[in-house]
């Protein structure tokens, strides 16, 4: 799926997008992949602008070690 269709910002609209820094490698992956610039990397920590990210999952799937999830919004696990 196109991640600049309306149909997968209809999809995901209700999660946001979690880092857990514990598992994060600080490789940057996700950076380059984003089509949104919604990431970047200060020094060793991971920025995410909510603005600017539409929810696409392409970071997520970046992710060597699964430290990207979207979650359902109010979900804390």
């Amino acid at each position: 799926m196109d991640p600049r269709s309306t149909k997968s910002y209809i999809v995901n609209y209700m999660k946001k997008l979690v880092h857990d820094r514990e598992k994060c490698l600080e490789c940057a992956g996700c950076v380059g992949v984003c089509p949104f610039g919604a990431l970047d990397m200060f020094g060793l920590d991971l920025q995410i602008d909510a603005e600017k990210c539409k929810r696409c999952g392409l970071c997520t799937r970046a992710c060597p070690v699964g430290a990207l999830k979207l979650k359902e919004v109010g979900d804390a696990r």
